[in-house]
Parts: structure tokens; C-alpha cells; sequence
């Protein structure tokens, strides 16, 4: 294989590691390691509210990792648009929400108090972000929670808004579906894999120009199927577990994780799945327009 030069600099290995697990400096060089890669992102998730994960904590980490990866983004509860600006200036440039629910009544119902109360907010987290600066303005919303017809328009009128206010970003889609959990919680508006792969066919006609991710929570055959008709971004070899990157298989019986996977193939099995199609695989995270 030839070597990849981007920019001038010559890349020898030509997998792309994304992750925004990593609970420390440490956690982060044992992933780097384990890997053998030489192009990163990195994503970072704040599970709560508190002093130490403030913007200035997330600034300051991003200026740490900015040097060591190409690109940063971020999955965290909504900010202001000040607070945005902070964390572009510290070297962010994407972002990921998921608006969980557009429907306003069903909304109020899930989260009656606390911080993820304001709908509206929420709902505005992407164009906050987009103002500040954000080159890539991620949206999403539950498949399961309430009528994914409803759902999906909303979601469309959403991105057109955003592609028209925010027009030097880049929108992107994400699909996450809840499914049920045998002999226990069933979600109130199941969605198969047929309406779902509708759902992403249609958003793939209407937004022909927008990234769409399909995760790892769906099954194997299923993500070998859409990547030739849908979804153009994919995942291998995720984990789910805060510092799961840094944890040896061996020491995975007791994993405690934020959902369960199906698809457990490793990069280069999915790689080998997609070149079976005739499909090129891209490991790259940048744009042409930015």
C-alpha cells in the first residue's frame, strides 16, 4: 500500500481512530498505542455538571489534545453560545446533540425538571454552535421514543434551518435507535430495521451533500447493507465505556457500558466487509470546503 501524504506529511498507517472515551492523559496514550494509528479524533463526552467539567476544564483539555490529534468534537450537554466560542477558540470543531424528542409534550415528559428541561434550549444547541464557529453540526434524535414519521420531518426541517443559518457548517446525521431489552424494557414506538433503512434512504435523497452515521448498536448485516445505499460513515472496534479503550479484553468481563453493541467486528473486518462491496474505504476526517 502507499504511503498516504497529506499536507506534506507522510502517514505509514492509513486507520483512522475515533474516540471520546478517554478519562485521562494516560488512558489516551495507551489508545494511541494499542492502535499504531497516526490520525485521531477525539470526542469528548461530560456525563454531568459539575465545576471540574466546566467550559474552562474543556478548554484546557482542548488545547492540551489539539497538538496530538486532527481533529475534536464534542458530545456534551448544551452550552451557550459564549461558551461555544470558548471551546472553538481552544480548538473544538464539531459538535453532536441529540434532540432525543421534537415532540414538545413527550419532551416535557421525559425530562419535567432539571437541566435538560428548557426544550428549547436544547433545541437550539447546534445553531449556538454553528454562531461560535463549528464546522460540523451533528443532529439526531431517538428512534423509539415517539412516531419516527414525525420525528424524521422534524429533523429535516431542523437541518434545513441550520443549512441555512449556519451555512459554513457542515450538518451531519446520526440514527440511534432504542431496542428492546428482552424481559425488560420495550421502547413506545418500536422502529425495525425496515423503517429505518427507510427512513435513512429517504434522509439520503433529501441530503444528498450530508454525512450520515451508522452506529454500532446495529447489527453487522444491517450496516453492510445501508453503507451501499445510505449511511457514508461508520464505526469499528468501539467501545462504550468510559476508559474502555485502555482496558485489556481480558479485563472486559465486568464491563460496565453506556449500551450494548452488536456490531463487536474489529477495524480491519469491517474494512474487508466494505472492500467486498467494491466500495473504497476513507480514512479521513476533513473537508475540502473548510
Amino acid at each position: 500500500m502507499k504511503s498516504l501524504i497529506i499536507g506534506g506529511r507522510r502517514f505509514s498507517n492509513r486507520f483512522f481512530l475515533g474516540t471520546g472515551k478517554f478519562a485521562s492523559r494516560e488512558q489516551t496514550k495507551a489508545a494511541l498505542a494499542a492502535s499504531e494509528t497516526e490520525l485521531v479524533t477525539v470526542a469528548l463526552t461530560r456525563v454531568r455538571e459539575t465545576e471540574a467539567a466546566s467550559d474552562s476544564h474543556l478548554a484546557e483539555v482542548g488545547r492540551l489534545l489539539k497538538p496530538m490529534f486532527s481533529n475534536l468534537s464534542l458530545e456534551v450537554a448544551p452550552q451557550t453560545e459564549e461558551g461555544y466560542r470558548e471551546l472553538f477558540a481552544a480548538g473544538y470543531e464539531g459538535l453532536t446533540c441529540f434532540q432525543e424528542t421534537y415532540d414538545r409534550e413527550l419532551y416535557r415528559e421525559m425530562h419535567p425538571a432539571g437541566p435538560k428541561a428548557n426544550y428549547d434550549f436544547r433545541l437550539g444547541t447546534q445553531e449556538r454552535a454553528g454562531r461560535a464557529g463549528f464546522r460540523i453540526l451533528g443532529c439526531a434524535f431517538l428512534l423509539g421514543l415517539g412516531p419516527w414519521h414525525r420525528e424524521a420531518a422534524s429533523l429535516a426541517a431542523h437541518a434545513f434551518y441550520l443549512m441555512r443559518e449556519c451555512y459554513e457548517a457542515k450538518v451531519q446525521f446520526a440514527f440511534p435507535r432504542i431496542c428492546r431489552v428482552e424481559g425488560g424494557f420495550v421502547p413506545p414506538c418500536e422502529v425495525d430495521e425496515r423503517d429505518l433503512e427507510l427512513m435513512m434512504l429517504a434522509f439520503r435523497i433529501v441530503f444528498p451533500q450530508c454525512c450520515m452515521t451508522v452506529s454500532t448498536r446495529e447489527e453487522p448485516e444491517f450496516r453492510d447493507r445501508i453503507v451501499l445505499t445510505a449511511a457514508d460513515n461508520m464505526s469499528a472496534g468501539s467501545r462504550t465505556t468510559p476508559g474502555g479503550y485502555a482496558v485489556l479484553a481480558d479485563e472486559r468481563r465486568n464491563d460496565v457500558a453506556q449500551f450494548t453493541l452488536s456490531d463487536s467486528r474489529a477495524p480491519n473486518e469491517v474494512y474487508a466487509a466494505i472492500r467486498a462491496n467494491d466500495q473504497e474505504v476513507v480514512f479521513k476526517n476533513w473537508d475540502n470546503r473548510i
